[in-house]
């Protein structure tokens, strides 16, 4: 018993350290492929958890996966109930709350999807719709969310909240929402299956990072970054590995300098081969017409030539003689050649074979390519070079076989290349063109080509001027700016504005022009991207508009449209640093308008608010044109007064006032005497401060009114002597 219990102990002791060094993370998942999302078999699946996995890998970590909806997981980060939430968006208000890593694993926005029978170009036009969105998701909660956007917009949309963007975008395909806003990602991944189309409606780009519970190590965090940040520097790294296979996001590859030289290599070898199959189909013509005339060297041609020969009779299609190139080349033999026909190489079958071989022998020469079978079975891409020739009376057919085996690989591969290019410019949203320094279009996009108006006019023969506007010369005028000419000239990307004439009005486009570059550091192309920019700037102006609109409420009184106080002191206080470095005189009148309250009582608030009105257009006439009145609040009122030169100046304008306001109301059976009461402050006699001029000019206001109303009353009385002397 006592053995069984130490060999169970030393047993555990080895164990210890395995358990020792795992550090436990709860990690919380949502459902938000490709992202996060648990499968049918119940494990986590998506970019993150991938990534969590390569990095408890090396980090030791032991991570428990728990499935919680997207306000749970949030809930549950912040009491600690899990230690991460991997896929969530930064922002300042959860910073504030959570710890995030410092590496970006993806960037992202909101955008507006609709079906392909209810489209939407503006967010304008989503007024009373429909608009699926998560619920407390960032980009409709956030600063300049979907929320804030309407708001600006003065739009009212109707939410219809939902726990997952896969039940907005199943919202949406039964009909009962309009619309739906989801993450950039999800739509991309997702879209096709439910066959819907991303609207330009974009909200506010973000940044995904892994968020850490505040009750977590910081640990986690660094060793996150700290591996991520590693893998960001290679582009074979498992992270661009990943971005690949959960959302499709291609690594631009920087081929290396020796890469570039063996492909210049490889360019004139190839050239180099066009020139001696040129030079080899010249021989051949030169050759057959010597064979004519000299039959004693044509044994000599035929058998030591490296390239296969074979004579062939057109009307058996029967192999009259092969050389040892030939029989090399076919692994065949020549007696067994010479027993065989060419249907058994090719494979036309014999009829088509017999046809084209008739053919041919009315034919100087021809050039084909096909496809011939060697004595292994295998099948090799040849390129054929027939010509009739007389042979002891007889007309043979000269045929020479070229291996172009390496040549198809060659093109396919270029041709693969060509395609994956074109796949890659046709997911550009905005027309693309490559154009040469001639105006033509060398290449362009789907986007590009949906612009052609005139089908008259082959593709091949296009310019980039037809295909824009339509104009049949090229770009030049004002609101036609040629980016091709500017780009060719300095060598440098531009950027200008084109106004054109379409179906829809005119618009206005915002082309950004790139050049292109040859061996030899000369442009001899450029790249184009065109934009449709009318309703961004649409939108900036009526952004413009509204932030100029809600200044002036800012500064001015709804009521009267004067100016209120924050405006009045600030313009105050310009005055007073006028005053003083002029050495002239300010005042300030306080005003109070009398009865206003018994014109409220018996004709109601909406008659007292006719009277301030009024009040405010009569103190505007009172005044001189550099003279500021405002309104305080209620029956309130201030007049400034600048560039005073004397005592009389400043009665006259406070008689003037005093009787423009004086008059007698009379509504129905009612009756009331209007006046106000004015009290004066004067820098820099009374006052040297705003503060002090407001508070003493409302002190002298409340002596009228203690004193009889309807009148004015200096703070200090000056005794009729001159301000300015």
């Amino acid at each position: 018993m006592l053995r069984h219990g130490l060999l169970l102990f030393i047993g555990l002791i080895f164990l210890l350290p395995c358990q020792v060094g795992a550090a436990d993370i709860r990690v919380g998942i949502d459902n938000n492929p490709p992202l996060t999302f648990i499968d049918e078999q119940g494990v986590a699946r998506g970019l993150f958890p991938d990534l969590l996995q390569q990095i408890s890998r090396t980090k030791n970590w032991s991570i428990e996966y728990i499935p919680c909806q997207w306000q749970q997981c949030l809930e549950a980060l912040s009491s600690g109930d899990i230690d991460m939430l991997p896929a969530i968006a930064y922002t300042e208000q959860r910073a504030a709350k959570f710890h995030f890593a410092d590496e970006v694993v993806v960037s992202s926005w909101g955008q507006v999807y609709h079906r392909k029978d209810n489209k939407f170009s503006s967010i304008l036009e989503l007024a009373g719709k429909k608009v699926a969105v998560l619920k407390k998701d960032v980009y409709v909660v956030g600063e300049q969310g979907l929320l804030q956007v309407a708001d600006n917009f003065g739009i009212q949309i109707n939410y219809v909240e939902v726990s997952s963007y896969q039940e907005a975008f199943t919202l949406l395909k039964e009909g009962a929402v309009d619309a739906a806003m989801v993450g950039r990602i999800y739509g991309v991944k997702n879209r096709q299956k439910f066959n819907f189309l991303p609207s330009p409606i974009m909200i506010k780009p973000i940044q995904v990072r892994p968020a850490f519970s505040p009750q977590t190590s910081k640990q986690f965090a660094v060793e996150f970054d700290q591996l991520l940040h590693g893998w960001k520097l290679s582009t074979d790294s498992i992270y661009y590995q990943l971005l690949d296979k959960w959302i499709g996001e291609k690594v631009s590859v920087i081929f290396p300098k020796w890469l570039k030289t063996v492909m210049y290599s490889l360019t004139a070898i190839l050239f180099l081969l066009l020139i001696i199959t040129l030079w080899t189909r010249k021989q051949v013509k030169i050759k057959t017409q010597e064979l004519l005339e000299r039959q004693q060297q044509y044994r000599i041609f035929f058998e030591e030539s490296h390239s296969a020969m074979l004579l062939i009779n057109p009307g058996t299609a029967g192999i009259v003689d092969a050389n040892p190139a030939a029989c090399q080349f076919y692994k065949y033999n020549r007696d067994q050649l010479k027993k065989m026909y060419m249907w058994q190489i090719n494979q036309l079958g014999e009829a088509e074979t017999c046809k084209r071989l008739a053919q041919a022998k009315k034919q100087k020469h021809q050039q084909f390519e096909f496809i011939h079978t060697l004595a292994d079975g295998e099948n090799v891409p040849v390129e054929v070079y027939r010509s009739p020739i007389q042979v002891k009376g007889q007309t043979l057919l000269y045929a020479i076989i070229h291996d172009i085996s390496k040549r198809k690989v060659a093109e396919q591969a270029l041709e693969e290349r060509n395609q994956f290019l074109q796949s890659v410019i046709d997911g550009v949203s905005d027309p693309l063109m490559v154009i040469g320094l001639d105006y033509q279009i060398l290449q362009l996009n789907k986007s590009a080509s949906r612009q052609q108006t005139d089908s008259s006019i082959d593709r091949k023969d296009f310019t980039c001027h037809q295909l824009s506007h339509g104009s049949k010369v090229p770009c030049g005028e004002d609101d036609h700016p040629c980016p091709l000419l500017e780009v060719k000239e300095t060598g440098l990307p531009v950027t200008m504005i084109h106004r054109h004439k379409t179906d829809q009005g005119k618009r206005i486009f915002e082309l950004s022009a790139s050049p292109l570059f040859d061996v030899n550091g000369d442009v001899y192309a450029i790249i184009e991207v065109a934009r449709d920019i009318t309703e961004r700037l649409q939108i900036e102006d009526l952004l413009n508009e509204n932030e100029k609109r809600l200044h002036h409420l800012a500064h001015h009184d709804a009521l009267t449209n004067l100016p209120n106080r924050l405006l009045f002191e600030d313009r105050l206080k310009q005055a007073l640093s006028k005053a003083r470095r002029s050495r002239r005189q300010v005042a300030l009148f306080f005003l109070d308008l009398d009865h206003l309250k018994e014109v409220n009582d018996n004709l109601g608030h909406d008659y007292g608010d006719l009277l301030l009105i009024d009040v405010a257009k009569r103190l505007r006439k009172c005044v001189r044109e550099g003279d500021t009145v405002a309104r305080m609040g209620g029956d309130e009122f201030l007049v400034l007064l600048e560039d005073i030169e004397s005592i009389e100046m400043i009665e006259t304008m406070a008689q003037r006032i005093c009787n423009s306001l004086s008059h007698e109301l009379r509504k129905n059976d009612f009756t009331q005497k209007i006046s106000a009461s004015i009290g004066i402050s004067i820098y820099p006699e009374d006052a040297t401060t705003s503060q002090e001029m407001m508070k003493n000019s409302d002190l002298a206001m409340y002596r009228v009114k203690n004193s009889g109303k309807a009148n004015y009353q200096f703070y200090s009385a000056p005794q009729g002597r001159f301000l300015f002397e």
